[in-house]
């Protein structure tokens, strides 16, 4: 549960901040840049504050508790900000309302619906044929394995480990890869209570359909 607060909170915070800066040219549109912007600005939100609680026990506790506090301060910005900035008599209470959408391309709404209902089903085939767990052992995908043994460690040493400062925790003295921060933020959604299996499987399932 807490893991799909998290979630829902960072898709929140990318909407949120995505209509300061965008206009949509559909719902859909809309929706693709609050999940990959959430998402990223959450994870380095999460990483860098545990990093700053990295002598803590548990620093991913720290980091997500700072999170959703930073989280719902945002969220709440139109309810307090007049006690920060006077805003003028007759500003907008709500500047995101207008103009948020640009006129639609040609082309039809619920086809692009259908399409990513089915690219969605499709990715989630994808996703538990390749990683899955039976009896609580994973299982892995043969042509997969060399791939899921050292990110699957990234993700269990944030999950339940400790690993901060980051090292790379598969190989001995290497240093850690630039694509850390996925495994990280999957290692973090298995710590806020998924299973190893939905966590990796759950970010790549709401990322892939809309890149």
């Amino acid at each position: 549960m807490l893991a799909l607060i998290y979630l829902g909170l960072a898709f929140a915070v990318g909407d949120f901040l995505c209509r300061r800066f965008y206009r949509f040219a559909s719902v859909a549109h809309r929706c693709a840049a609050a999940i990959l912007s959430g998402l990223l600005i959450s994870s380095w939100f999460t990483y860098l504050a545990g990093l700053l609680f990295a002598r803590a026990r548990q620093p991913l506790l720290w980091g997500n508790l700072l999170f959703g506090i930073a989280a719902i301060a945002v969220l709440s910005w139109n309810r307090w900000k007049h006690k920060v900035i006077k805003r003028a008599q007759d500003a907008s209470p709500n500047p995101f309302v207008r103009g948020r959408y640009l006129p639609r391309p040609t082309g039809s709404s619920v086809a692009d619906w259908l399409l990513i209902a089915g690219y969605v089903v499709l990715v989630s085939w994808m996703m538990f044929a390749s990683f899955n767990s039976s009896d609580g052992i994973l299982r892995i995908a043969n042509q997969e394995y060399s791939d899921f043994g050292p990110n699957t460690a990234i993700m269990q040493s944030f999950a339940v480990g400790h690993n901060f400062p980051t090292e790379y925790p598969h190989f001995s003295g290497d240093r850690i890869r630039y694509h850390f921060l996925f495994y990280f933020q999957a290692g973090n959604l298995e710590f806020l209570g998924l299973s190893p299996v939905w966590s990796l499987n759950l970010l790549s399932i709401v990322t892939l359909p809309w890149r």
